[in-house]
């Protein structure tokens, strides 16, 4: 069988990686997109409900296994499945992206303005978006994707909580049966 080691510390600073992306690209919305900050309460259920259907899911598609390292009866936890679940994210990033620039441009992706970028006489790209957008239209344009990016940042948390119990779950077991 094929599959990926679970490894505590890999999953947790994934988990950790995803998400800062997620927030990081959240947190532009409010500050330079003008999504308004009560978004916060839908955004944040978003992300709980879809980590809760995705852990609910994940048990359903995930198998585990082990394998023996070495004659002392330690053994390694591989895990397979969940790969739809990293798809649905890099789809909604790509999303995000194609939204985006679009819909904002990548003149909101710079937190000053363009005269502060040029001072050092280097020229950065600055495209304004390919369909010319009122206010409502690019505050529609953010929330949207920002529920995609939730969506899929609960969709891995999800996944990578049923692992973590998984792995805890097998250890404690080992535990209790050299006792």
């Amino acid at each position: 069988m094929q599959g990926t080691k679970v490894s505590v510390k890999k999953t947790i600073i994934f988990s950790a990686y995803y998400l800062a992306i997620a927030s990081f690209l959240v947190y532009n919305s409010f500050l330079i997109g003008s999504v308004p900050f009560v978004y916060v309460v839908p955004y944040s259920a978003v992300v709980i409900a879809a980590g809760y259907g995705s852990y609910r899911y994940s048990k359903r598609i995930l198998s585990f296994w082990k394998l023996s390292t070495n004659g002392d009866g330690s053994s390694t936890i591989y895990s397979r499945g969940g790969l739809a679940i990293y798809l649905l994210y890099v789809a909604a990033l790509i999303v995000r992206s194609v939204i985006n620039f679009i819909f904002i441009g990548s003149e909101k992706f710079y937190f000053n303005n363009q005269e502060a970028i040029l001072e050092n006489g280097t020229a950065i790209l600055i495209m304004p978006p390919l369909v010319h957008t009122d206010p409502t239209t690019t505050i529609l344009a953010f929330t949207t994707t920002d529920f995609l990016l939730m969506i899929g940042a609960g969709l891995l948390i999800g996944r990578n909580a049923r692992v973590l119990k998984y792995y805890y779950q097998d250890k404690k077991r080992v535990i209790n049966e050299k006792k």
